[in-house]
């Protein structure tokens, strides 16, 4: 009978299904939760795996909160933030910039208050932004949205990077453009020049599988994949659909540890710097009769100031074929844990 035996003090997890070639292949996925405070720690509470998708509203009809953490592996390690701008000592403002640097990723978000486009007789302009303390950092805030044109039979267009956002104007006339809210959220090397801009959306949440540029790596689902192909993935299925954070926090490679952390103006407690923890773990698994050691990679890293929380979650893939029901047993142990080394 398989056992997963986990010494170590994280939340681990395994499953078994067939990779982009179609082969039957077990996945192993440890998530370390560590307290943010003056140090590091490890957290009390370990956070479990997310098993699908979860929604900050209505699934389809809001962005994602939590990205589901039982697939395929990743091609390199995402770096996503949950949380909200906060300005610092909870004074009132009217923009600020937050920013996230982990490793040689960084990100910056503009965060205006609210601002809506106003006639007036030289055309559509900008209102003043609204000042505020803390703004949710989340997609609905971005450029994006919807033009619903079935009344005239015209039928829909969307901003397919971020169908839930707003300023995004399509084919509207100027006098119903009049009202419109303004994005809060925007990247300052591509703030909005006019209501028909189309900056790409700003924000540090997961991106949802049907958006770009995730929906783009997904592949081809024809009549020949049904025919030939189904229900494995198609052969022009791209890995990179995995990496669900915000293209500019998916890294080049995997992060090992040890690589530094700054955020800026997403925490009512203020800044804060850290590395992240050095931890060698193993999975080590007996298919029939042989132990073998899958490396496991850092796939995901999660920032959560409000809940003073940062986890990490690697993932190790075992190609079993055939011998699905051979996997006996699974033993995961920690070798080490720094929470306070640097990269080398």
């Amino acid at each position: 009978m398989l056992q997963l035996k986990n010494t170590t003090p994280f939340f681990a997890s395994m499953a078994v299904f067939p990779n982009e070639q179609g082969i039957d292949t077990l996945y192993v996925a440890i998530k370390a939760t560590f307290e943010l405070g003056k140090t590091l720690a490890i957290a009390p509470k370990q956070q479990p795996i997310i098993l699908a998708d979860e929604y900050w509203g209505q699934p389809g009809a809001s962005s994602v909160k939590y990205a589901s953490e039982m697939h395929l592996t990743k091609p390199s390690t995402d770096v996503v933030l949950i949380g909200e701008a906060s300005a610092p000592d909870q004074r009132e403002v009217t923009q600020l910039d937050v920013a996230v640097v982990v490793a040689e990723r960084k990100k910056v978000v503009r965060v205006f208050g609210d601002r809506e486009w106003r006639g007036g007789l030289f055309g559509l302009r900008m209102t003043s932004p609204a000042p505020f303390r803390s703004m949710p950092l989340v997609y609905e805030r971005a450029f994006g949205g919807i033009h619903d044109r079935t009344a005239e039979e015209k039928g829909i267009l969307y901003e397919a990077r971020n169908p839930v956002g707003s300023g995004f104007t399509g084919k509207r006339r100027r006098k119903d453009i009049n009202g419109m809210p303004i994005p809060n959220l925007e990247d300052p090397a591509d703030l909005i020049s006019g209501h028909g801009a189309r900056p790409h959306p700003a924000g540090f949440g997961y991106i949802a599988p049907s958006w770009e540029p995730r929906k783009s790596f997904a592949g081809t689902y024809d009549e020949a994949w049904q025919k030939k192909r189904a229900p494995y993935l198609p052969q022009d299925f791209n890995p990179r659909f995995f990496n669900m954070a915000h293209p500019d926090l998916v890294c080049d490679g995997y992060l090992r540890g040890g690589e530094p952390v700054e955020v800026l103006n997403a925490s009512p407690r203020g800044p804060f710097k850290c590395y992240l923890p050095v931890c060698r773990l193993e999975a080590v698994v007996r298919l029939a009769g042989k132990k073998q050691a899958p490396p496991l990679n850092l796939e995901t890293v999660l920032i959560e100031p409000n809940e003073s929380r940062l986890s990490m979650l690697w993932r190790a893939a075992l190609p079993c074929d055939k011998q699905a029901l051979k996997v006996e047993q699974i033993d995961i142990g920690i070798q080490s844990l720094d929470l306070e080394a640097k990269a080398a």
